[in-house]
């Protein structure tokens, strides 16, 4: 498993490791936390901080060259991608994705989701496992929402002057020009309501600020954090977020057109 995080994002790590722990009480897996300079440890879990940015002091790495040194340390040929403010709210279906981490051991598969909030639809029957369905050439083929990734494939499709946001766009327009096999859990037997596999609000920090519903997360899970230090994020109108997001594409236009051509 890699968390993927920032030094910056240090106040999500307990809250984030107390509700893993809980949920997840036979967690066995190798754990990568993605820190810059920190270091960072939680009883009873084993947690190797990959400090990405120790001894690089002229300039600050971007989101993707931070995650591609992390990716860099695993030595195993899967990885079960996450952020640190995936708070896991219930108990997490381990045998479900310990068994489709044995599906991808081929090397056939290349990507599984595990929620129902990463991957768009349509989605077309995956016929080898009813529980499964194939992610078609739609919106957010790419996505940073949890799931089980090839380490290689993860790799190839990663920029180094991307932040996670571009990843999900352009990655996703690199990904309709591939023929990689992406799948995703099938919404009719798991999702957010229904047998979920993991469960974590879409998501815990929205713009650097809380979301609206973690203080009550937290009182319920006897987590002590005093949220007013970041605020608690104040959901926007629908028009105005796309206005913002269009903003953001146009503010580099090379940025852009690069991303929307890279191979």
């Amino acid at each position: 498993m890699i968390v993927n995080s920032s030094d910056g994002f240090e106040d999500c790590w307990e809250p984030f490791f107390t509700l893993l722990k809980k949920n997840w009480p036979d967690f066995d897996y190798s754990l990568i936390l993605n820190t810059e300079f920190k270091n960072y440890s939680f009883d009873g879990l084993k947690i190797v901080s990959s400090k990405v940015h120790e001894g690089i002091l002229d300039r600050k790495l971007s989101w993707s060259e931070c995650l591609i040194k992390a990716i860099e340390l695993v030595d195993t040929p899967l990885i079960l991608y996450v952020q640190e403010d995936y708070f896991i709210e219930k108990p997490v279906l381990k045998d479900t994705i310990d068994e489709f981490s044995r599906l991808m051991e081929g090397g056939v598969i290349k990507y599984i989701g595990l929620t129902d909030i990463g991957n768009f639809g349509p989605f077309k029957n995956y016929e080898h496992d009813k529980r499964l369905v194939v992610v078609g050439n739609s919106k957010y083929r790419i996505s940073t929402q949890a799931a089980l990734w090839d380490k290689d494939t993860l790799l190839s499709y990663l920029r180094p002057a991307e932040n996670g946001w571009m990843f999900e766009i352009f990655g996703t327009q690199r990904a309709k020009r591939r023929s990689d096999l992406f799948l995703t859990a099938n919404r009719l037997m798991y999702s957010s309501k229904n047998n979920p596999i993991i469960t974590y609000m879409h998501t815990g920090i929205i713009k650097g600020q809380w979301h609206e519903n973690i203080p009550e997360l937290f009182k319920k899970e006897n987590i002590s954090i005093d949220v007013s230090l970041r605020g608690i994020y104040k959901p926007k109108a629908f028009l105005r977020r796309k206005f913002e997001t269009g903003r953001k594409l146009l503010n580099n236009p090379l940025r852009f057109i690069i991303g929307m051509l890279g191979k």
